[in-house]
């Protein structure tokens, strides 16, 4: 494994983990603001928490999307690693 693909495994891992942890904080704010009148519950998680959850990662229950998760650019960089290494492996 060269360098490079090294470098891109651990900026995949990192990413993963702080998504995880994107993840987990936007339950936990979900979870406070159940606590707030309930016309300001359902304004925030159907504005700025779904846009969050929609913007971190395709699995949810929402509808629409974004043209680019975070999902999308930790497979784009495990990608690049592996093409990386094949590149290498071919020389």
């Amino acid at each position: 494994m060269t360098t490079q693909t090294t470098k891109y495994h651990e900026l995949a891992d990192e990413l993963f983990d702080i998504q995880q942890e994107l993840l987990e904080l936007l339950d936990r704010a979900r979870r406070l603001i159940r606590q707030a009148p309930v016309i300001t519950y359902q304004r925030a998680d159907a504005y700025w928490l779904a846009h969050a959850v929609m913007a971190i990662t395709r699995d949810h229950q929402l509808l629409g999307g974004s043209m680019m998760t975070m999902d999308e650019t930790v497979a784009e960089i495990v990608e690049a690693a592996k093409a990386e290494a094949d590149e290498v492996g071919a020389i």
